[in-house]
This record gives structure tokens, sequence and C-alpha cells, in this order.
């Protein structure tokens, strides 16, 4: 259509201001096509506009107009033949009024008629924040003038609603002149502050024992209070702290909770500690605190000892600097909330400590709310609500959410589909697709992201906003997100097409102990192939993916084509038995048959199929394998081929392991790691050299090395040999029954599970089944199309490809700087611990009651050699010096003393006396003496222990344990025992 001179006029100023401004335009000699250009242009460059549900938020009413004399002699302020208001305002479409304008005195009405939408009506009631609902009357069929029918323009027929305003719950304490604003405390108030609280908290809380969690054996009776040695007792005795009056929905204690009192002493160093009267040395469940250093310990003790004379000489001190209990409080809430109690204590005027009950405002709030709502909004799209009168106290905070405002976190939240199974306010916030909704629903311009509260501000209470996410997850799942949740959606994939079915089945089952074991298999089709298809495999399990009660079990193959460890079964269990883990392999085969066609096979006893499994040393998982194997000879005939004598139907379950079970290296290696306090470095060394698929050149001799290692060692040992019987022949390869060539083929350790689970647990942790299924079902699907991707074009999730070579490089590498930082942290350690007067000549080692070739260990495991840093640790002075490992204690005379801090001192050592020593004791000379050098030297920045000859009897060590020995400074007398 040909523009008009007018319009060409406009369309040349405008290219003239566009040139002006940097824009060009390109001339195209049309102006038509200038014209769309530059309207297409300016639209880009507008800010978005918000959503109209959030718009209504913004807009803000204008006051309201108050008829004229000759308007009301008309009547046009009539609302029926009785009613008549003062003033009016129209408030557009989809407007959000939280606090509607009232009267400026009394019988004063303001009316505020509204236009709704009839198709998707939201009540203007719902958005306003007062508590409505004392005084509550409703007529049917009442005409009103003030609402016209869009045709004949007549009065409508209404619902007509009469409510009062609730007004608020204020503290008994509360007074209306009280500050409120926030403000800056001093350094006094705010330790003031933190010494009522604490005391407070004891009260409300006392002693942390329980009857029902910590037992029985405990003594009510404060005579009969035992104390431990050292602690000054001469306080007198306080009064029971009283059970102060709790919240509605407080879920405490049983209710046989230890009623002791909680004193304050004193320990040998004067520091004060607080602990409950029937505390004992052992009897350490009930209540000990020791750390008061951020309190006002005179203030303190005064509260717990009632000393009313210094309790009023502080809090009238604090009430002069307008602080403290005694202050008058500001606190209101609403009358709809559940709280019964001000979360302030207040001194009242009995003496007595405590939280404020909230109340009603004495005098009922004079505010009324008149609200017309028409039979037929679709004749007339309007409401009226008429508010009559002002009210009594101040504006309520805006804690509840208006429904459009409501509706639109709900229609994000819906976007989130199966992730909505595991919703938190911190989780919506940090997904990209929730937060770009809301950014546009709000307009969004700047360079931040928004906050739930930039929608309304109730929703920046992340309690508030939970919940409407449970609200809105209860109706996307009406089964819930547990178990039933996983059920139903077991139904629902059985309607998908076969190559799209993930959740396999939900069931239960009753084990031996009468417990439930509750069972949930994943895994697609595809899936399914590549199990039946493994040679090598490998299971593992996780406790991180789910919380509570439930555990995810992988079974994990290494694909050679693609380079990449494959995960073909994921499910989830609640227990780790035996039984549970034959169930569940059943059930796992089962469905890979059913999906495949394909019989499971295992090469001992198929002659092809799967050869090696690995796995930890966790029994139920072996034991539930050799089970499942056991199960599969019941009906065959056939005859060993390792022992030709035996038939496979009469094969124990570890006699199945024997012949396809490994363990992995890493966490065997790790386990022993775990020994290091308690075993030698030979020890160490012999243990290790049990993993290895060539012969041992004595293991006899490693067997009683290790056997004399001490009792961890020794319990280690008769664990491997007869407590998991199938665990020699999985880390030694010639007592199994698995050909050399196979063994060095299949997987040494079960990382590949490790990286899988640390893959899939970036997706998120701790979650419920349902949100664990449907994020499991999504990485799944994830990696199977990357896998199919690699096969059809070649294309590879890195640009530099998988090969044995790039992965043995990486291993070396790793190996290297493993090495390289324990060198480096050795020679830290040298340079700190030497000094003024140390030796490093090795003093000769002790004799121990047996005798072996260590070298011939050593050399089976020659990696070893070089990795253990060593420190120089001085025993009886200069002349008894010697190399020890930080991490082990050796057969060379030593024994470990952990290093400390002033703060941890406690933990340093512990030694006291005993009559006899076994011979793999590691102890410091017959006459010595441990003492304590709290004084850093000069030639190190720690807190060190000097070591002295004096006359005492033999000490046994006892090792250091951070979870007994860590403490802070006030318990330094825990720090070494009479020897």
């Amino acid at each position: 259509m040909p523009l008009s001179d007018i319009q060409q006029a406009a369309v040349r100023q405008a290219k003239r201001l566009f040139q002006e401004a940097g824009l060009t335009l390109g001339d195209t000699d049309v102006l038509e096509n200038d014209a769309q250009y530059i309207a297409s242009t300016i639209v880009d460059h507008l800010p978005s506009r918000p959503s109209p549900n959030v718009e209504g938020y913004l807009y803000h009413p204008t006051p309201a107009r108050k008829f004229t004399p000759d308007e009301k002699q008309r009547r046009e302020n009539q609302v029926n033949r009785q009613s008549y208001i003062d003033a009016l305002v129209d408030h557009p479409l989809g407007s959000i009024v939280e606090y509607p304008e009232t009267g400026e005195g009394p019988n004063i009405s303001v009316g505020h008629r509204f236009s709704v939408n009839p198709d998707d009506f939201l009540h203007p009631k719902l958005s306003i924040q007062y508590s409505l609902g004392d005084i509550h009357g409703t007529r049917q069929h009442v005409e009103c003038r003030l609402l016209r029918n869009t045709g004949s323009g007549t009065g409508v027929s209404c619902k007509n609603e009469k409510i009062s305003c609730k007004g608020l719950k204020i503290c008994e304490k509360f007074s209306p002149d009280s500050h409120t604003a926030f403000h800056s405390p001093t350094a006094d108030e705010e330790v003031f502050n933190k010494t009522l609280a604490f005391f407070c908290a004891l009260s409300n809380k006392g002693c942390s024992f329980d009857v029902a969690i910590d037992g029985e054996d405990f003594s009510n009776i404060a005579n009969d209070e035992e104390n431990d040695a050292g602690w000054d007792t001469d306080s007198e005795d306080s009064e029971n702290l009283r059970q102060p009056p709790r919240d509605c929905r407080y879920h405490g204690e049983t209710g046989n909770f230890c009623k002791g009192k909680i004193r304050m002493y004193n320990d040998q160093y004067s520091r004060p500690f607080i602990r409950c009267q029937h505390r004992k040395s052992t009897d350490t469940a009930h209540l000990i605190i020791r750390n008061l250093d951020e309190f006002e310990i005179s203030y303190l003790r005064a509260l717990l000892d009632d000393d009313k004379a210094v309790i009023h000489d502080y809090e009238t001190q604090a009430l002069k600097l307008d602080y403290g209990p005694r202050m008058r409080c500001s606190y209101t809430a609403s009358p709809s909330t559940q709280k019964q109690l001000c979360p302030h204590w207040h001194r009242f005027s009995d003496g007595k400590l405590r939280r404020g009950r909230l109340e009603r405002q004495s005098g009922k709030c004079p505010a009324t709310y008149d609200i017309y709502t028409p039979d037929d909004l679709v004749s007339c799209p309007q409401v009226l609500i008429i508010c009559k009168d002002r009210h009594s106290h101040p504006r309520p905070f805006p804690v509840k959410t208006p429904p459009p405002l409501l509706k639109v976190f709900q229609c994000l939240l819906k976007g989130l589909d199966w992730k909505l199974a595991d919703a938190t306010p911190r989780k919506v916030m940090i997904d990209s697709g929730f937060v770009q909704g809301l950014r546009q629903h709000l307009g969004w311009v700047k360079p931040f992201d928004p906050s739930l509260a930039d929608l309304h501000p109730s929703l920046g209470n992340m309690d508030h906003a939970r919940r409407y996410i449970n609200e809105l997850r209860l109706d996307v799942f009406p089964k819930g997100t547990g178990f039933e949740g996983a059920q139903l959606l077991v139904e629902q994939h059985r309607l998908l097409a076969d190559d799209e079915q993930y959740i396999r089945c939900a069931e239960t089952h009753a084990l031996y102990d009468g417990k439930t074991f509750y069972l949930v298999i994943c895994m697609s089709r595809a899936m399914s192939t590549y199990l039946m298809q493994s040679e090598f495999i490998s299971i593992d399990t996780s406790f991180k993916r789910l919380h509570h009660k439930w555990q995810e079990f992988e079974i994990e193959t290494w694909d050679v084509n693609h380079m990449r460890s494959v995960v073909s079964t994921r499910a989830f269990t609640t227990s780790q038995s035996a039984q549970a883990h034959f169930i569940l392999f059943t059930r796992i085969f089962n469905i890979a048959t059913s999906d495949t066609g394909l019989p499971v096979r295992f090469r001992h006893i198929h002659g092809s199929g799967i050869s090696v499994c690995t796995a930890d040393a966790h029994k139920g998982q072996a034991l539930g394998l050799g089970m499942y194997c056991q199960s599969l000879c019941v009906d065959l005939h056939a005859f060993c081929q390792y022992e030709p004598a035996r038939r496979l139907r009469n094969l124990s379950p570890y006699d199945h392991l024997r012949r396809f079970f490994r363990l992995c290296i890493v966490h065997f290696k790790r386990h022993i790691h775990d020994l290091r306090l308690y075993i030698s470095n030979d020890v160490r060394i012999a243990m290790l050299s049990l993993a290895s698929s060539e012969p041992h050149p004595n293991i006899e001799k490693a067997f009683q090395l290790i056997d004399g290692g001490g009792p961890k060692a020794r319990a280690w040992l008769k664990d491997k040999r007869t407590g998991s019987p199938f665990a020699l022949p999985a880390l030694y390869r010639p007592y199994s029954f698995i050909p050399v060539h196979v063994w060095k083929a299949s997987p040494p350790s079960s990382n590949g599970n490790e990286q899988s689970h640390r893959a899939v647990y970036r997706d998120g942790v701790n979650l419920t089944i349902l949100g664990g299924v449907m994020r499991g079902w999504q990485y799944d699907r994830r990696a199977f199309s990357s896998l199919n991707l690699h096969a059809s074009q070649g294309i590879y999730t890195r640009d530099q490809a998988s090969t044995h070579f790039y992965r043995f490089e990486r291993s070396v590498g790793r190996v290297v700087a493993v090495q390289r930082r324990i060198a480096h942290q050795t020679h830290d350690l040298d340079t700190t611990q030497s000094g003024p007067g140390r030796c490093s000549a090795p003093a000769p080692a002790p004799e121990v009651s047996f005798v072996t070739d260590l070298d011939s260990l050593r050399n089976t495991h020659p990696y070893e050699e070089g990795l253990d840093d060593t420190i120089t640790t001085d025993i009886g002075g200069p002349e008894h010096c010697f190399e020890a490992s930080p991490r082990e204690c050796s057969y060379q005379g030593a024994f470990q003393y952990p290093q400390s801090t002033y703060s941890t001192l406690a933990g340093a050592l512990t030694m006291v006396p005993s009559n006899g020593q076994e011979a793999h004791t590691h102890r410091p000379a017959e006459k010595s003496y441990v003492g304590l050098n709290s004084v850093s030297g000069q030639a190190t920045a720690y807190n060190h222990i000097a070591r002295t000859l004096v006359a005492a009897p033999l000490p046994s060590f006892i090792l250091y344990d951070p979870d007994v020995h860590s403490s802070s400074f006030s318990t330094l007398h825990d720090a070494l025992l009479d020897s």
C-alpha cells in the first residue's frame, strides 16, 4: 500500500534521525521498505515488557475520587437500596491491589471496582494482604447498582460477602513505640545478645541426653554425681532450668530427656566450661560445652546460677542502652499464622525469662470489607470491593503471594517437567530454563539474574516458596516422588515404544529376616544388549545419589571399540544383603534375556560369556552373585572344566566366585592405607604383595609377617582367609581358576563405576527415587546417543580420541604428579623438623619375634619404593635418632607422635601404663618421658613435641584418634593422661 505524502515525509525525517544517531539505513529508494525496516529496528531496541500478571503487580492505583454533592444527589454513589459509598476508584484489568485504600475516618467507605477476566477469573480479594474473616456473612442475589450489565446498563445480581479485618498478632510485651528499624549493634550489645541467646538455647534445649537414643544408664540424683578429675565443683547448685512453653509445631525429644542441672565449672587452668550435673567420666552422652570465649562469662554464670542481683545489674544497664530482654517488643505476625510464641526472649514482671506469647491485638480492627461478585461475570466482568473505616494497626508484611503472581510461579515450575520431582527454591534458581522464563515474565534487562523476590517479596521466604513447590509436585505426581511414584512410572513406560522403555520394574520382596526389600531396575534395550554381550563387567554401589534408605547399584562394562565405560544396568535398592543381591541379579538378567532373546552366559559355566566380574570387597554383592551363578547350574549335569571331578551343580557360591570374580585393586590398596597407623611398612608391603597375577615368591612367609604384625594386621589376614573366602582368590590369581591372559585383560579396578558415579553426581545428589530415576534416564540416553554418534559419524566426545597409549600416558602422568607432590612434602617436613642439636643417625632396629626375607616382598612391589616421605623424630635425645615415615610406624624403633597446634594440643599424645607388652608394640626407650613444648623453635613455625629422658615405667602407646582427642585448649588436661 503506497504511503501518503505526510507518511513519506515522516519516513524521510526518521531516516535522517537514524543517521544522526549512528544507525545506518540502506538507501533502497523505496520508502515503504524503509518504513518497515525502521519499525522493526525500533521494536528490536525497545525494552521487553513484563507479562500481564507482572504488570498488574507493578500497577500503582490512583487515589480514590470522592463523589461530588451533585453526584450524591443523583445517587451515583448508591450501591443498593441501603448502602452508599463516599469515593470510588476503578482498577484496570489484571491489576493487583494488596493494600486497598480505606476511608479517612469512621463510617467513610471507599469503593474499588476491578475489571476481571471471566475466562480466567482470579478474585481480587485474594491479593489483599490484610487477614480477613473475623465477621463473615454471605447473601445471594443482591443487586449492586455500581456494577452494570454491559448490554442493558442496568444493575446486576451479585453475591455479597461481608468480611472484617482480623488485625494482627502481637507479642504480649508489644509496644507501638518500640523501634523496629535495623541498626548496627555495638560490640558490647552483640556480646550481650549472644550470651543471652546461648543461655536461652540451653534453657530451651537442656541436656542433650535422651533415654530413647542414649540408653537408660544414668542417674537423676544430684548427690550421686561423680566428677571428672581436675574439675572445680565448688560452685553452688543452680536450680533446674525450667522448660519454657514451646511452639505448637515443635518436634523435640521423646520426653525421656535428662532433667539434670546445667552448671558452669572451671578446669585446672581456670577456663570455664558448662556441663550437665549427670555427666561422668564413664557416661559422656550428657551435655558438655567447653568453648565459651565469645560470651560474657559473668552474665552467663549469673543466669545459670539464677543470681538475681547480677542479672538485674546487667539487664538494667542494657535497657538504658536500648537493648536486652527488658526492652519492649515490636514483633507482629499475621493472625492466620500458626506461630504461638514470639521469636524473642523477654524478662517479665515475675522475673522469669521466656518467649512472649502471641496474642490478638486488644480491640477489634474496625475496618470491614463489603464484596460484590456478579452472578454472571460474562455480562458484567467487574467486581466491587468496598472498604469501610480505617485499620487500627500498621500494614502487615506482604507474606501472601497474590494469585496472579502465584500462577506465574506455577507456570515456570511446570516448565521444569520431570525436574519438578526434586525441585527446591535453590535448585530452581540455578536452572537456566526457569531463570530464562522468569526473566521474560519480569521483562528483566539487567546483567544479573533476578531472584524469586523480584517476582514477589513473599517468595523470598524459601520455606514459603517450598510449600508452593510441594503442592504443585503433588498435583503433577499424584503418587508422590517415592517408591509409589516409581511404580506409576513403570506403568507409564510400558505404554512407550520398546526402544524408549527405561524403568522396567519397581517391586518389593520379603527377605529371610522379615524386612521388605524395595527394588527399582532401570535399563533400556540397548543397555540390555551391552550387558549380554559383555565379557568383562564391574559392579559397584553408590550411597550419595538418593536420600534416606536408597542406594544406587550399577553394572558397568568397558567398550573397547569406543574406549569408554558404559553403564549397562542402573538399579535402586534398599538392602545390601546377599539375598537382596541374589534377587537383584536374577531380575536384571531376566529382563536382559527378555529384551534380547539371549540367555545369560558365564565363561566358566557355558564356555563363553562373562569372563570376569570386578567389584569391591562387599560380601553381600559377592555372595549374591555367587548364589545367582549357583542357581544357573541347578539343572546342569556337566562337569567343571577346572575341576573335572566336580559337577557344576555341586559348586558352592564361593566356588563359582573363584572362577570369575576379582577384587578392585584400588579399594584393596585404600583399605591397607587406612591401616597405616597400626602396621609397619614391611607388613604393608607384605599385604600389597598378595595382589598379583603371578606366583608369589614366598607367600607363606608373607602370611607369617602379616600375622605377626599386630592385632589389626592379624584381623585383616583372618578376614581375607576365612571371613571372606572369595577375597584371596580374587586378589591372588594363582589361587583362582581365571586364566592368566583373561585376568590380565580384565579391568583391575572398578574405576569405571566410580567415574560413572562421579559423572551422574553432576546431575544431582541426595535425590528422591523418582528424581533419581528420571535423571538417570536422561543421563543414559545422552550416553548412548554419544555412542551411536561415534559409531555412525565418527565424532568422539573429545578432541583427543581415547586409545590405550593415551590412557596409559595420562596414568603415568598422574603417578609422576603424585610422586612429585610427596617429594615436595617430604622436603618441607625435613626443613621444618630440622633444627639445632638434632641428628639424623639411625638407631639400631629392635629385635622382633620372627625373621623373614623382606627383600623378595619389596621386589614384588618395586613401585612402592621411594613413595613414602620421611621425617626425623628424636627419641631420648640426640643419641637416639632415626628416620621414620609420618604415615606409619615401622619396626625400626619408631612410633608416631602426631603434630599438634596450640588449640588441639589435647590430642597430641595419650600415654597410659601397661604391665604387658606385645611383640608388635612400638614404644620409646625404657626410661622415657613425653613433654610438651608449645613454643615455636628457631627452625619451625609449628608447636612440636619434645621428648626428654626421665625415670618412668614402660608405657604403652595409644594411637591418636582425632574423633576422641580433638579438642580446644579448655581440654588440655586430656593431652597426657598420668602414666
